[in-house]
């Protein structure tokens, strides 16, 4: 009994003096990795019953140390493979002694191409064209450059500006581009375009994109070959039909041809998409039934105009095709304080807005409708007639016009022009109605199919180019995006 009792003391004071003697085990770490695709960010927090004063770290990668005698608990650890997976280590030490440590993995990312972006502006010319675009941003947070490629072909490479001019090309000759953000691992985001250069010497065609009202807007304008950067030039706005392509019919317009004769900006904006009577396509809130307001974008872009070209505001002329007639309409009611003259061609005004149209002043009218037109039909509600006997009243003119049966130039096209002529007290009181007996929905002079006995751009100009507004609003410095 005695020798079993002092094993037993034995045994106890064994164990006793081994737990005395064995060291602690090391505390753990808790540890946060914020990776990156060629670098991470790792995060640890404080040790338990330590100040971080007396505290030093050791962290390892794949067992090779690449830290020492850290005082901080944060390490940006950079060069990393993007795609890959690593295991770490962090140990903390107080007075030499190890105190507490972490074994963890984390994974790199995929290296993330730049985001996307858009161009803001084509300009071209006969020879060159300057190109701008937004900014493109890389996820990674590295620099960003741009490169040009014309028809697969790098033209101009390592662009840290949002714009790049090209120089060197042939006249009348369709491009294919791509301007490619590129990051500094190497990958790109690309946006890709065509246009044609133009035949013009010193002319410019541009295209324009820009965020109006929260709705992302293009228009496209024509600068003649004497435009002067003093500007001073009338402003002639040419609105597409419905489901028209205003950047596609500035590249082909006969308008041009005047501008570069007679020295006027053209200015061509495009519709949004919309749905009326049951078909969907882009077209001008002319019926005033979409939530955008067309109306306020042109009041922009004559401002926007009088800002980049100084324009003459006294001499800002609308005319417009179909949908783009009906705007016409429209908009000499929203901006008959900034509206010279206009002259819509197959449209009327929407039976909704005609119902309260009003203006405050006499507005030249020169309009253009076909008989035969089974688009929009002459007689319909309100018709031709009705519209006209409108602008009758509000200009104060005679109701018996002037009537002019223009001669059948052309005897193939099966339709006649007879001209109806509305004369008032002053200038600005002059209405001029082509009837085109016979004609369908189309351009006289211009569409396959048309009347060819007038050239509608030309009549239109010629109106255009009598009359002026002095009364004018004021126009505003506005931001050009």
């Amino acid at each position: 009994m005695r020798n079993t009792c002092i094993f037993f003391l034995f045994l106890f004071t064994f164990i006793c003096c081994k737990k005395a003697t064995e060291p602690e085990a090391p505390q753990s770490i808790k540890v946060v990795v914020i990776p990156g695709s060629a670098n991470a960010t790792i995060f640890w927090e404080s040790i338990k019953g330590y100040s971080d004063s007396v505290l030093e770290y050791k962290v390892y990668i794949h067992d090779s140390l690449i830290s020492n005698h850290m005082k901080t608990r944060q390490i940006i650890i950079k060069n990393l493979s993007e795609n890959t997976s690593y295991n770490a280590k962090i140990e903390a030490f107080a007075d030499n002694k190890k105190i507490a440590e972490q074994l963890f993995q984390f994974a790199t990312l995929k290296n993330q191409a730049p985001l996307e972006f858009a161009v803001s502006e084509i300009a071209i010319q006969k020879n060159s064209v300057l190109l701008s675009w937004s900014e493109s941003t890389d996820p990674e947070n590295s620099k960003v450059v741009y490169d040009i490629y014309f028809n697969n072909q790098l033209k101009i490479s390592n662009i840290v500006e949002l714009n790049g001019r090209v120089g060197g090309l042939d006249p009348g000759t369709l491009y294919s581009v791509e301007i490619k953000a590129r990051d500094l691992a190497g990958n790109t985001r690309e946006t890709a375009f065509t246009f044609k250069t133009i035949l013009i010497d010193k002319s410019v065609l541009v295209h324009r994109f820009i965020q109006y009202q929260g709705y992302k807007r293009d228009f496209a304008y024509y600068l003649p070959s004497y435009f002067d950067s003093s500007g001073r030039m009338p402003l002639v706005f040419a609105l597409h039909g419905a489901n028209g392509n205003a950047w596609n019919e500035i590249r082909s317009t006969y308008f041009k041809t005047i501008a570069d004769r007679e020295g006027f900006i053209l200015l061509m904006p495009q519709a949004l998409t919309g749905t009326f009577n049951g078909e969907t396509y882009f077209q001008w809130n002319a019926h005033y039934i979409f939530p955008w307001d067309d109306v306020s974008l042109l009041n922009y872009l004559i401002d926007y105009m009088y800002t980049k070209y100084n324009i003459d505001l006294s001499k800002v002329y609308i005319s417009g095709m179909s949908n783009g007639g009906y705007m016409t309409f429209f908009a000499a009611r929203g901006l008959q304080d900034r509206v010279a003259a206009i002259a819509p061609i197959s449209g009327l005004i929407s039976a909704n807005v005609f119902t309260n149209y009003s203006l405050n002043r006499p507005v030249p009218l020169c309009y253009m409708h076909g008989t035969a037109d089974n688009i929009v039909k002459i007689d319909g509600y309100p018709s031709a007639d009705s519209v006209i006997s409108f602008w009758i009243t509000n200009n104060k003119c005679s109701r018996t016009p002037l009537v002019t049966q223009l001669p059948d130039i052309a005897n193939y096209d099966n339709s006649t022009v007879t001209l109806y002529q509305y004369k008032g007290q002053t200038a600005d009181s002059e209405i001029e109605f082509y009837k085109i007996v016979g004609g369908g929905h189309s351009v006289p002079g211009i569409e396959t199919g048309a009347n060819m006995d007038i050239n509608a751009c030309e009549v239109i100009w010629s109106f255009f180019s009598r009359h002026s507004y002095p009364g004018h609003s004021e126009g505003k410095i506005v931001d050009l995006q």
